[in-house]
């Protein structure tokens, strides 16, 4: 039974599922707990941007993989239970190398295996799990219950975020012993989202379903592409944030580098990730559901923009200290949450048979661009992180004046989609 306002069962179990995912992806964040991980194992920047392309890569790769099936799948809220479970497992696996005593490279390299599996799976999820979103709420409650998802999910990582910088500064644990430890947690807090999402209800679920063959679907993206000016323009701003948002996995490494930072001053910086991620929460769901996707997208891009910036200055005045790069943490925690924006974005001009559709289109331009994070931890072994810092504010600025072009709510509403 749906309330006045939509808030009924589906709005508060999706919630509560994906605070779940949100509360644990800072013990796996790139630009946190798996860039300090590498560095402390090898030192090498090249590899914290594999981790950064493998993330995006193996994200893309599932998406595409599973895009033509979504609508053969009868039962959504029971397919994304069974990948779940598979999924949130690995992390467990992670940590069984660390516990073993495994040299560091052969941690690592199993570590990124392990990752590249782990959002694979995840993309195996994305677009299903968009689809029963769309279904399952309210349209003008989508962004706000995402928003929710940051908020609760960030407000139990400030409590879980006090053991896990505890973790990383504590001088009881060996490296192996104390990232084992993490990633175990991880786990368990990601597991805890399978009983919410048997909660959720599908309204309208596939009586029929239909599986068009591999290359029927995706013989249509020429199609949809040509005659949709308005995804055409959403394009437009996405592909420069893929190159302008990278920069954001290094800021915490190159904090530490140029300050020189203690054990517990560096673990504080992941708690400063979890902040941002709060933060941003409360404000890109708030503005979503009142202004819609395209301020969302437009306040993302607005703090990748001063995150760097920051990070700019920092390098050059140092003296500016370890608040400066502690409240520069936290915004890039405030950017991690791009793909809300995106994602709603992408929902709302969609016809409803096409949701799919677009959204492997996103996926199909990011794949490209997926390799920038290796690129980028490669410029900064060889050039610094100056050079990465202005490479990033360039293409965001592009993606920010590009995204001023996108439809308000209130033109999407009016059908001025054409």
């Amino acid at each position: 039974m749906q309330s006045k306002k939509g808030y009924d069962r589906n709005y508060w179990a999706m919630a509560l599922e994906g605070a779940c995912f949100i509360g644990a992806i800072p013990y796996l964040a790139t630009s946190g707990v798996v860039a300090l991980f590498i560095n402390a194992m090898t030192g090498s920047k090249t590899l914290i941007g594999l981790a950064v392309t493998i993330s995006a890569l193996f994200g893309f790769v599932g998406q595409i993989v599973s895009a033509p099936y979504v609508h053969s799948i009868r039962k959504l809220p029971e397919y994304l239970f069974k990948v779940m479970l598979t999924q949130r497992v690995i992390p467990l696996l992670m940590a069984l190398p660390l516990f073993l005593g495994f040299a560091n490279s052969w941690a690592v390299g199993i570590f990124l295996a392990l990752f590249g599996l782990f959002w694979f799976i995840d993309g195996l999820m994305v677009i299903p799990w968009t689809e029963l979103c769309a279904r399952a709420l309210n349209p003008e409650l989508r962004g706000h219950m995402m928003g929710m998802q940051i908020t609760i999910g960030g407000t139990s990582s400030l409590l879980t975020g006090l053991l896990l910088t505890w973790l990383l500064a504590t001088p009881v644990f060996s490296d192996h012993h104390r990232f084992g430890t993490v990633f175990v947690l991880a786990s368990v807090l990601l597991l805890m989202s399978l009983f919410f999402i048997r909660l959720v209800r599908d309204p309208k679920p596939s009586v029929n379903p239909e599986r068009l063959p591999i290359r029927q679907y995706y013989a249509r993206i020429p199609y949809v592409l040509r005659n949709s000016k308005p995804l055409r323009n959403a394009l437009l701003p996405r592909i420069p944030s893929f190159i302008g948002f990278s920069p954001i996995a290094f800021v915490t490494v190159f904090g530490i580098s140029t300050l020189n930072l203690s054990e517990a001053q560096i673990s504080w910086l992941v708690y400063a990730n979890v902040v941002g991620g709060l933060v941003g929460g409360i404000l890109l769901g708030e503005a979503s559901r009142r202004y819609g996707s395209k301020t969302t997208i437009l306040l993302c891009n607005t703090a990748v923009l001063i995150t760097l910036s920051m990070a700019l200055t920092l390098a050059f005045f140092p003296v500016l200290g370890y608040i400066w790069l502690f409240i520069t943490c936290a915004l890039a925690g405030v950017s991690a949450h791009s793909w809300l924006g995106y994602l709603n974005y992408f929902i709302d001009i969609a016809p409803g048979e096409e949701r799919p559709v677009y959204q492997v289109i996103g996926t199909f331009v990011g794949i490209p661009f997926s390799v920038v994070g290796f690129v980028m931890g490669s410029i900064v072994d060889h050039f610094g992180y100056i050079t990465t810092f202005v490479i990033g504010l360039i293409f965001s600025s592009a993606a920010f004046l590009l995204s001023l072009r996108l439809l308000s709510r209130r033109a999407i509403q009016a059908g001025n989609i054409l």
